[in-house]
């Protein structure tokens, strides 16, 4: 009897009685501390939006509806109506979907509206964590929002959706700025740091190459790193004298990390080269090349690097191996390769 009164004691206190009634109905009062339990219970709740759209739908709507159902009983509780609260909160909500995946070290002032946000927000629920309830309201106060709380629910998840279709609509080009940088400078660095650092460790000293590179998007990666060099000076605490020294001083990985693109590119390049030497040599197509084990010794990565240092115009005239730094400059890129688009007369 004593452990059975010790649980209907703290379902009193934790959730006012009725776990279901604490979350989904926006009738009677609550007092601070199933408040504030159920609240975080909610925050834990949307970890389970990870599970796909259809869960992300059913969770979230669920988050909104009893999250206005938890603020409108506790503001009853000490005589508010609650309709300020409901709208602070909501407003945050939408606040945090608009600026959802905007880059706030391209766009400072969105932090400053996140950080004004979360002021408010706050401040509401330490309000009604702190308030005392109050005995005997005679007319408990309910807000015009909460009359009829599942169309309300639905109108304010509808409201998420038109948020996003906005945020899609009008700032487009606010999506993932620094995610597009990165990539772009990962590219140059990959191709000026990289392709030479591999090509050394193969015997083979890269020098043309990379300075083609250079020449021919000069433009485009002059852009992408006086971006890099602006946004550093703002997001990072460490700072870097110029753009090479932010090459040599960033962390790119492992050396088998730094590796695995031009070990990739330079190891396909040499297969090619393989097939072309074989169908010379057998005068036929080279298509029609069946590979042996011994002509893997034909072309070493050593002599691949070379080929690609020596022939750097053609390298560097194909689009495709620089899509990241051409689609940051908001350029279009085009493929080709060394086995059908090089004359090897």
């Amino acid at each position: 009897m004593q452990l059975k009164s010790f649980f209907v004691k703290a379902n009193q206190i934790l959730f006012s009685g009725n776990i279901l009634k604490l979350f989904f109905s926006y009738r009677g009062t609550i007092a601070r501390t199933p408040y504030v339990i159920a609240v975080l219970l909610l925050l834990l709740m949307l970890k389970f939006c990870v599970f796909g759209v259809i869960s992300y739908v059913l969770v979230f709507f669920l988050f909104i509806h009893s999250l206005v159902a938890l603020i409108q009983k506790r503001t009853r509780s000490f005589g508010s109506s609650g309709t300020w609260y409901i709208l602070v909160n909501l407003l945050f909500i939408y606040s945090v979907i608009l600026t959802y995946d905007i880059d706030v070290a391209f766009f400072p002032a969105i932090k400053w509206v996140n950080y004004l946000a979360i002021g408010m927000v706050s401040i509401t629920h330490l309000i009604m964590a702190l308030s005392p309830s109050k005995q005997n309201i005679k007319e408990p106060k309910s807000s015009f929002l909460t009359r009829f709380p599942i169309i309300f629910t639905i109108l304010v998840f509808a409201g998420v959706f038109a948020v996003f279709g906005l945020k899609d609509k009008y700032l487009p080009d606010t999506n993932r700025p620094t995610f597009r940088l990165g990539l772009a400078i990962g590219e140059i660095y990959r191709h000026t740091y990289s392709y030479p650092e591999f090509c050394k460790e193969q015997g083979y000293e890269m020098v043309n190459y990379p300075n083609k590179v250079r020449e021919k998007f000069k433009e485009e990666i002059e852009m992408a790193e006086n971006d890099q060099m602006a946004l550093l000076a703002r997001a990072s605490d460490e700072k870097y004298t110029d753009i090479d020294d932010f090459y040599k001083r960033a962390d790119w990985g492992t050396k088998e990390d730094r590796f695995q693109s031009p070990a990739s590119f330079i190891g396909a390049l040499r297969k090619q080269l393989i097939i072309i030497d074989v169908a010379k040599e057998q005068n036929i197509d080279t298509d029609k090349v069946k590979l042996t084990s011994q002509d893997n010794e034909r072309v070493s990565l050593k002599d691949a690097c070379k080929t690609m240092d020596e022939d750097a115009d053609y390298f560097t005239s194909s689009d495709c191996p620089f899509k990241y730094i051409l689609n940051y400059a908001e350029k279009y890129s085009n493929c080709g390769t060394y086995f059908n688009t090089k004359n090897h007369n």
